[in-house]
Parts: structure tokens; C-alpha cells; sequence
């Protein structure tokens, strides 16, 4: 092996997170150490040249091993929270999921690598994504696409309960992440309305020769201002409701961000809740068990009752 052969394995080690020793390194290359100490000082020259983005060539006196203190765009700590996220909500297929988690352990040092590794090993092990096991990353990047292109496409639908395929032209306007699903929101070009598609059923989609729908001002979909008066990722009509809450009020407000304390009397919070009236905020209201009772509007309170004894005929009064 020659000098630069040398230098380069060195450097490489060094770069992808290993501790190296002067005189292991020596030994190894069957060379003297000041061999290796000009090898060294040439890489800390280097490296430091290039610092923003190859980090600093250190030395550490108690383990007497030279190492690449790498600069990073995430953390350790980070790639564990989102490690943790994903295995969680299982959303990507085996494939897709091993390939994000090993992408974020391949951006830490081989030390933090193996500890967040050891963290995660058994519920890495085994991890069970959901039943629809497609693959989702390339097919809701390549939709997203068409909402930052303003681009009509044309796409097939699968019915949820039935065989049935049927096409919409629609122009995308934003996508949701809504508790294990994707979803697209789209402006319908015959309802002249948005609907709400789950991308898990978009069979395919093409561009569609037609120019992008004038909307009206007013009537835009503002996604961030939507997304804090909504359960689910549909849409309904807006709803005030007014409510009180024996548990922890931040469980209400971590949902409904907009909500308004209204008063609060020992273990009760009286709250005043803007938000859209859809299929996931009844069942929302409902996990809450006797934690929440809702006092207006009265159509949703008679709802909501209706729904319990509905429950209660299925399991027996």
C-alpha cells in the first residue's frame, strides 16, 4: 500500500465514525509512528480546510485515539424521537420503514449509531406495519409534486367497500398525515368542491390536459389554518361547541388548538371548541369517555346520544 492508499484508508475510517490509535495504526501499516503523525497532520490540516463540512480532526488525550468530530444536521437524540415516531405509527411497509431508520443511524457516528441501535433493537425486530403493506414514499412525494406544480390530474379510486374504480379529475391542493393514513385534498373539477381522497386507494393518476380551476379568493384551502379545526383529515361543515372537561385540559387543547378557555371550577374546565363537524370528531368526543360532556349545540349533544344508545342496543341494555 502506498502513501496516499495510506492517508486515504485513514481518513475514510476516521470519517465514518472510527476511533484510531497512532500506534495501532503503525503497527498495522507496518510503518514508524511519525509516519503516521505526518499522515495525521496532514488529514488536521485538511479537514480543517474544509471544516463546514468534514467537522475537526481531534484528539482525545484519555483514550489516546484520534477521531472526525463530524458537524451535523440532526442529533442523536432526534434520530431517536423519530425513530420512536415511526415505529409507533407503522405507517411504511417493512422495506420502506428499514430503509428511512437505517438512512437517519447512517448520518451519527458508528458510537451514537450503536446506541440509538441498542435503544430500538427489539421494537425495530419486531416491527408490523399496518395491513395495506404498498409502498407510500415515492407515491405521496410524486402527488405532493403535483401540488407544488399546480398540476390537474386525472385518477382512479378505489371504493372502500367494494371493487369499484372510478375516475375524478381533480387539482391537488394539499396532503394530510392523519393517523396511520395519507391523505390528498383536492379541488373536484365536475363538483366544483374539495373532497378528500385516502392515497392508499388512488389506484393511478396522469396529467390531465386542463388548466388549473380559477378559485375564487375566498374560497382557498388554506391548509395550516384548516388543519387546527379538524379531528380527522375530511372536511364538514364549522361547528362551536361548548363543553366541560374533568381531566387534563391540555388533552382538549393539544387536539383543538384554537380552543377557548372559558372558566374553570376544581377538576372542571369549561371550554368553547371551533371546528369542523366530520365523521372522526364524534368518534373524537367519544374516547374521551365521562371525561367530557358537551352542553352546545344541541344537535350534536342529541347525536352524540344517539350514537350511545345505538351502542348500548348492539351490546345489550
Amino acid at each position: 500500500m502506498n502513501d496516499q492508499e495510506r492517508i486515504l484508508n485513514i481518513f475514510l475510517r476516521l470519517f465514518f465514525g472510527e476511533k484510531l490509535q497512532k500506534k495501532s495504526l503503525a503497527d498495522e501499516f507496518e510503518v514508524n509512528e511519525r509516519t503516521i503523525q505526518r499522515d495525521l497532520s496532514f488529514l488536521r490540516y485538511f479537514v480543517s480546510v474544509h471544516s463546514s463540512i468534514l467537522g475537526n480532526l481531534a484528539y482525545n488525550r484519555d483514550i489516546k485515539k484520534y477521531s472526525i468530530d463530524r458537524p451535523s444536521t440532526i442529533e442523536k437524540q432526534e434520530v431517536l424521537f423519530l425513530s420512536k415516531i415511526l415505529l409507533e405509527n407503522r405507517a411504511l411497509n417493512k422495506n420502506e420503514f428499514n430503509r428511512v431508520i437505517n438512512s437517519l443511524l447512517n448520518t451519527l457516528s458508528i458510537d451514537d449509531k450503536k446506541l440509538v441501535e441498542s435503544v430500538i433493537a427489539s421494537e425495530k425486530l419486531n416491527y408490523e406495519p399496518i395491513s395495506d403493506k404498498q409502498d407510500r414514499i415515492v407515491k405521496t412525494w410524486e402527488l405532493s409534486e403535483q401540488i407544488v406544480y399546480e398540476q390537474v390530474i386525472e385518477l382512479e379510486y378505489k371504493n372502500p367497500y367494494t371493487d369499484v374504480v372510478k375516475k375524478h379529475v381533480v387539482f391537488p391542493v394539499s396532503m394530510y398525515y392523519d393517523f396511520h393514513y395519507f391523505y390528498l385534498v383536492a379541488y373536484h373539477l365536475k363538483h366544483e368542491t374539495y373532497t378528500t381522497f385516502k392515497i392508499d386507494r388512488i389506484k393511478t393518476w396522469k396529467l390531465y390536459d386542463s388548466k388549473k380551476p380559477n378559485i375564487p379568493h375566498r374560497n382557498k384551502f388554506r391548509d395550516g389554518d384548516v388543519r387546527n379545526v379538524k379531528v380527522d383529515a375530511f372536511s364538514g361543515p364549522l361547528i362551536k361547541i361548548r363543553l366541560k372537561f374533568n381531566n387534563d385540559p391540555s388533552i382538549v387543547l393539544d387536539q383543538f388548538p384554537n380552543t377557548k378557555i372559558l372558566s374553570q371550577e376544581e377538576n372542571q374546565t369549561f371550554m368553547e371548541v371551533e371546528t369542523q363537524y366530520t365523521p372522526g370528531l364524534k368518534r373524537w368526543l367519544l374516547s374521551q369517555g365521562d371525561s367530557l360532556v358537551i352542553t352546545k349545540p344541541q344537535k350534536l349533544v342529541d347525536d352524540l346520544r344517539q350514537t350511545i344508545n345505538n351502542m348500548l342496543d348492539q351490546y345489550g341494555k
